[in-house]
Formats: C-alpha cells, sequence, structure tokens
C-alpha cells in the first residue's frame, strides 16, 4: 500500500497522458473481446450506411451500435451533428479531436457525469437524458450552448443544478423534466436567480411539481423571457395576468386580462380602419389614374379628328374605327307613374272576376205549392235514368242553367244524373230525419281539414252540400261529430314492437276487404248520386259566403 500511495503522489502534470493512455489499455483489457468497437473499420460502415463520405462528413451517425467507448474520431474533425444515443457508453471522453462539433446527443447511455468537454467551444445543444447524472456540472467552457436536456437522471436536489449558473448568460432551453427534485419552493426561486434569460423550460414530472401551488403563475412571473414551460406556451394574456397576479392577487389578473383583451381589440380596429383608409386612397390614386389616362386619349384623338377634318389624312399610329357604341334610353322615373304590366293584370284580374260572379249560379227561395221533395230524391235513382223536373218549379234563367251545365259536364263528366233545380234550393236547418252515415262523416273530416277547424265555415259548405242551411245548433253537432270519429277507436300498445304487431294484423285482416265486400246499399247510392248532382248543379264546389256569416254573427 505505501508503494502504491509513493507512485501516485510522485505523478506530475507532464505525464498525464500516459496516465490516460494507461488507463486506456487497462480498460482493453476489461472490455468483452466479444463488444463492438468504434474502430476506423466499423466507423467506415456507418458512413456508408447512413449515405455519407468516409470522412469529410457533416453529420455522423452512430446509434444503437452497441458501442462501449468513445474512440478513433480523429479523422471526422468536420462533424457538427454526433449521434450516440443508445448505446452502452459510461464516460464522456475522446471528443477533444471534434472541435466544429455543433450537437452532441448521448441519451440513453450509462453516463454518470457530466466531464471531457471542455474543448467544445461551438457545441450548442447537449442531449444527456435517460442517463444516471446526479449533477450538473464543467459547463464554464461551453460558451456557445444555449440547449441542455437532462431528462431521466438522477438529480435530487436544486444544488445539484448550481452548475447551471456557469452558463446563465448562453442557456435558452433547459429540460430536467422526470428527474427525483423534491425542494418546493427553492424550486421555483432557483430559476429566477440562475437563468433569468431562460426561454424554454421544463419542469414537469418532478415529485414538487404537483404540489407547488400556483406553480405556473410563480415562474412566469418571475422569468420575464419565458416562452415556453411544461407542455404549452406562455402567451402574452398569461404574462400580463401572471405578473398582475402576483402584485394585486387574482381579480388584479382578471382585471388585467379584460384591460389587455379590450386594448388587443382597440388595436385590431385600429389597423382594420388604417388598412381601410389605405385602401380607399389606393382606389382613389387609381381611378385618378385612369380618368387622367382617358382624357389625355380622348384629347389626343380630338385632335387627331380634328387634324384629319382639315387634311383628309389620318396620322400615323392610329385607326379609324366605327361608332358602334348603343345608344341609352333616357333613364325612366317610376315612383309616381304606375307600370302599365300592372294596369293591365289588374284589368284581367277584374274582369274575370266578374266574369266568375256573373256565371255563379245563385239558390233561389221555393215557390208555393211545390213539393218539397222531388221524385228523384224520394226513389233511388237507376244507372241511366234522368232525374225529372218538378214542373211547379219556376226554371232558371238560360245562361245560368247552361253555365252550371257545362262546368257540372266538365268536372265530373261521369256523373249519371244532371242537376235540377230543386238540388239548389236549402231548406232552414238539417231535416227531421237527418242522419249521420259513413260518407257523411268523411265529407265533415275533409271539408273541416281544408277550413283549417273554422266549423262554423265547415258546417255551413257541409249544409249546402246536402240541401240545407246551417245555424248554431248545427255548428255544436258538427263540432261534436267530429271530435267522435277522430277519437281513437283503440288506445295503442306502449311497446313498439307490439304496435308493430297490430299494424300487421290490421293489414291483414283488411286485406282483400275491398273485392270481398257485399254490394252496397240503394240508400248510399242515393245519397252519393245526389250530392254528386247538387255539387254538378253549384259549378262543381259551394262558395263560402262571408258577409252571410259576418252578418249573422
Amino acid at each position: 500500500k505505501l508503494i502504491a500511495v509513493s507512485r501516485m503522489t510522485s505523478f506530475k502534470d507532464e505525464d498525464a497522458p500516459a496516465k490516460n493512455l494507461e488507463e486506456n489499455e487497462s480498460e482493453d483489457e476489461l472490455l468483452d473481446p466479444g463488444m463492438p468497437r468504434m474502430t476506423a473499420q466499423t466507423l467506415l460502415q456507418a458512413c456508408k450506411a447512413s449515405s455519407g463520405y468516409t470522412s469529410t462528413n457533416d453529420v455522423l451517425m452512430l446509434q444503437y451500435k452497441g458501442f462501449r467507448r468513445i474512440e478513433n474520431l480523429s479523422p471526422y474533425r468536420n462533424v457538427k451533428s454526433l449521434f450516440l444515443e443508445c448505446n452502452g457508453i459510461s464516460k464522456i471522453r475522446n471528443l477533444e479531436v471534434l472541435p466544429s462539433l455543433v450537437q452532441l446527443y448521448l441519451q440513453s447511455n450509462c453516463i454518470t457525469r457530466i466531464e471531457n468537454l471542455d474543448a467544445l467551444v461551438n457545441l450548442q445543444v447537449l442531449d444527456l437524458s435517460h442517463n444516471s447524472i446526479s449533477k450538473v456540472e464543467n459547463l464554464a467552457n461551453l460558451v456557445s450552448l444555449t440547449t441542455l436536456k437532462l431528462v431521466g437522471n438522477k438529480i435530487t436536489d436544486v444544488e445539484d443544478l448550481r452548475g447551471l449558473e456557469e452558463r446563465r448568460s448562453s442557456l435558452k432551453s433547459v429540460d430536467i423534466s422526470h428527474n427525483y427534485i423534491e425542494d418546493g419552493d427553492a424550486y421555483l426561486y432557483f430559476w429566477a436567480q440562475a437563468l433569468p434569460d431562460v426561454e424554454c423550460l421544463y419542469l414537469h414530472h418532478n415529485p414538487c411539481s404537483r404540489s407547488l401551488k400556483d406553480y405556473r403563475r410563480r415562474l412566469v412571473a418571475g422569468l420575464g423571457s419565458l416562452k415556453w414551460l411544461d407542455e404549452r406556451p406562455v402567451t402574452e394574456v398569461e404574462r400580463v395576468g401572471a405578473k398582475a397576479w402576483s402584485e394585486g392577487g387574482k381579480d388584479a389578473e382578471l382585471r388585467a386580462k379584460a384591460n389587455f383583451w379590450a386594448a388587443e381589440q382597440e388595436e385590431k380596429d385600429r389597423s382594420f380602419q388604417e388598412y381601410r383608409a389605405y385602401s380607399a386612397a389606393a382606389a382613389g390614386r387609381a381611378s385618378d389614374m385612369q380618368r387622367q389616362a382617358a382624357a389625355s386619349r380622348e384629347s389626343a384623338a380630338a385632335e387627331i379628328k380634328l387634324e384629319m377634318d382639315h387634311t383628309g389624312v389620318l396620322a400615323d399610329g392610329w385607326v379609324l374605327l366605327p361608332d358602334t357604341s348603343p345608344t341609352r334610353p333616357a333613364p325612366q322615373t317610376f315612383r309616381h307613374e304606375p307600370l302599365k304590366r300592372q294596369k293591365s293584370l289588374s284589368a284581367k284580374v277584374a274582369a274575370f272576376l266578374q266574369r266568375r260572379r256573373a256565371d255563379k249560379p245563385q239558390p233561389t227561395a221555393p215557390v208555393e205549392g211545390s213539393s218539397a221533395k222531388s221524385t228523384s230524391s224520394t226513389q233511388p235513382m237507376q244507372p241511366g235514368d234522368e232525374p225529372s223536373l218538378n214542373p211547379s218549379t219556376p226554371e232558371l234563367p238560360t245562361s245560368t242553367v247552361a253555365g252550371s251545365t257545362e262546368k257540372a259536364a266538365s268536372s265530373r263528366s261521369d256523373s249519371p244524373t244532371a242537376a235540377p233545380q230543386e238540388l239548389l234550393t236549402l231548406d232552414a236547418g238539417p231535416p227531421p230525419d237527418f242522419e249521420w252515415t259513413t260518407f257523411k262523416d268523411g265529407r265533415l273530416g275533409r271539408l273541416t281539414a281544408e277550413c283549417r277547424y273554422n266549423f262554423p265555415k265547415a258546417a255551413e259548405l257541409f249544409g249546402k252540400e246536402f240541401g240545407f242551411i246551417s245555424n248554431d245548433d248545427f255548428v255544436a253537432t258538427c263540432r261534436q261529430r267530429y271530435r267522435e270519429i277522430s277519437r281513437p277507436r283503440f288506445k295503442p300498445p306502449e311497446r313498439a314492437e307490439d304496435r308493430t304487431e297490430m299494424a300487421r294484423a290490421l293489414r291483414q285482416k283488411d286485406s282483400g276487404r275491398a273485392k270481398d265486400a257485399p254490394e252496397p246499399k240503394a240508400a248510399a247510392i242515393k245519397e252519393v248520386e245526389v250530392w254528386r248532382a247538387r255539387r254538378a248543379a253549384a259549378g262543381g264546389a259551394f262558395a263560402y259566403d262571408s258577409a252571410a256569416a259576418a252578418a249573422a254573427a
């Protein structure tokens, strides 16, 4: 032991290279002969695999090779980016032969200490993530270093970060996330003291990150140059709010943000107004230039035309064109004069309405001594029979009867009967033997829907179709009858499957009903034929007398 100590103390500074050589030789003896080595041949193959040159490369790709030591890089002095991630390197060494190195990637190795980087004065990016480093040190000579990544190492204390102060003037981005720092508030105060000009900080996933109250506000307020914190950017409104929060609390932060947004909107409005003014000025200048150019062309053309009138010769560079510009009509004023087209349309509409009123038949009162019911209304009508006119009933004017007959023939050419005069005679109120039938129920539902559930109007039209004048009692009767026929016949099941099954059963029940149904009764046939004849006599449809309804109301 005494001999070993005496040998160690006897070393001098000039023997340092020899010492390193002895260490390398001793480590060579410890390396497994089967492990990959960074030999000249291996480096040459790596350059060819990455489509590089043999020695004059800017980028050297040596990741995922299984190297245990950095060596034999002296032929590649011009390399600016060296990729050595995902190897088994345990110590940083032999990089002084790369003075031009700008980017060094050593993540996912077995490095325990930052060392032997003093010669890399041009280094800007140093990535040592996912190693076993427990302290930041030896960064003083890296004067160009701007980005340092120490993700997933073994840093446990803020004091272990003091080495960052050596590069406070150049470091702009620092990533120490996923470490084991538990110092709490000291963790936040450190950054404003050590790196006041840092722009990007990644501090998340440390044990103290979640327990720090207002962690983001305090960092943003203390670092004026911060542009990115953890996983999202630092916006200007966030910076203004954080500074106001540090001075006056939450209320001051809200007021500062509101004022910032108002000022931003005002600036946008001002910029937009300036843009509009600039656009209007540019358009005005362009219009002035166009008018001046047109005026100069017209003046030159007038001079050439005057010269041609005197000399009869057209000057060189000019061509005489015929005047093909269309003559514009004088503008017309329509403010106080009606349009001729509108006058013509109004006259046509008035003539049409007058002609329709003249052709419309008017109901007449029954004549004394005439029978209340004609033979055609008391006996069933057979196909091919003609209803006989009552001789005691006065005849309608020829024009009215002819017009009604023509309209009836045009609307329903297959009507089996002609419309007698008494079909237009209306009794006062429904007859005593009035009964609701299936046909009457259908007509009531149809008229109610057409009149939009206006029951007085629907009752009046219903009465005209069946030969009487409606009254208040009949209106109430129609309303009650409509409620009865529109009420569901049964309560539908609640389940959708049951409703579907019921609909299918009803369809099967109704299938074939039309062809297997019995012959209609004579009374039902007579009712439909009389209704059809009365409708044909009225010109195809009955009109609602709104004036009479208003007077009755």
